[in-house]
């Protein structure tokens, strides 16, 4: 699958439940595409003039493709540009509930082994002010499209079936003729 092709897939995915941005730009870094979900909860007394309670989610998914082999130093720059990103979009305040911040480095050759171990390694999060302003946390996915494999951290497991490329086609397929 290349780069591209895989791109158009993760739109069509995100496209029901996600803002989409291609093409952007977080603190001076591009990314391929930017998603981001924001949901409100709310819980009533009687009317919905009185609110009792109200809880935000959000997500935050931030791809960024290669065309090249990915090394340990990218892998690294990436986890650090996270963790300024992350500081950056979750804004906690008393109704915000948790956020997510989904790092997707995407290859069209492959991680260096170094990389992966980096990447599966990496671990961060925060909570605001004792957690009564929420917290949030960041999923980490190497895409893998030369092989097909998809590598996360202990938090991007949840979401890896969901990010896995799909196969690529068979250019033989031979159909054997039915015999009657």
């Amino acid at each position: 699958m290349k780069l591209e092709e895989y791109l158009e897939t993760l739109q069509r995915k995100y496209k029901a439940y996600f803002d989409i941005y291609p093409d952007y730009s977080i603190l001076g870094r591009r990314l391929d595409l930017y998603a981001r979900s924001h949901v409100r909860s709310e819980k009533f007394f009687l009317s919905r003039k009185v609110t009792l309670a109200a809880w935000e989610t959000n997500e935050y998914c931030l791809i960024e493709g290669h065309s090249a082999k990915i090394h340990a130093s990218e892998v690294q720059e990436f986890t650090t540009f996270l963790v300024n990103a992350a500081d950056e979009l979750v804004k906690p305040h008393k109704e915000h509930m948790s956020s997510v911040v989904t790092g997707i480095l995407v290859s069209e050759q492959g991680f260096d082994p170094q990389a992966i171990h980096l990447g599966t390694r990496f671990k961060h999060s925060r909570s605001f002010w004792f957690g009564l302003h929420g917290w949030y946390s960041i999923c980490l996915l190497l895409v893998d499209l030369s092989s097909g494999r998809v590598y996360a951290n202990s938090r991007g497991k949840e979401v890896m079936k969901s990010y896995q490329p799909r196969p690529m086609p068979s250019t033989q397929s031979v159909l054997s003729p039915k015999q009657y």
